[in-house]
């Protein structure tokens, strides 16, 4: 069995992917998949039964539709453990949902001081590892 590690891909391929860069296709039919619905659909399967059940033949299963399907969006599992841990790490830590910045004008920080900010954090990352066990 191959062990895939985050950061082991193709690394143009997967900046391209993380950042958006690639050009997206202006003719033909409307694609099925999208790389936001096959990353969404590997960080549920994760969720719900850790990485190691993370494979490209399940995440297709799960969308319906044939493995080869995936490789014309994700060139690996390498790359999509990559795209995982970049969405997850996107979400906010308080609420769970995608980050939406915060400003707090009158504090340097949070109200309430450092202490209330490193506490709010801290609750934030244990509540993302309950969220994502798989991220440990």
């Amino acid at each position: 069995m191959t062990t895939h590690y985050s950061g082991s891909g193709d690394l143009t391929r997967s900046l391209e992917l993380l950042w958006g860069t690639r050009e997206q296709p202006t003719r033909g039919p409307t694609p099925v998949l999208s790389l936001a619905a096959i990353v969404g659909k590997a960080i549920e399967v994760a969720d719900a039964d850790g990485l190691p059940a993370v494979s490209m033949r399940r995440i297709a299963d799960e969308l319906g539709v044939g493995t080869m399907s995936l490789y014309r969006h994700v060139p690996g599992k390498a790359e999509l453990l990559d795209l995982m841990l970049d969405a997850v790490a996107g979400e906010d830590l308080v609420a769970g949902e995608p980050f939406v910045e915060r400003t707090y004008p009158d504090a340097p920080l949070l109200i309430g001081g450092w202490r209330a900010s490193l506490e709010e954090f801290a609750r934030g990352a244990w509540a993302q590892f309950h969220r994502h066990p798989w991220l440990l």
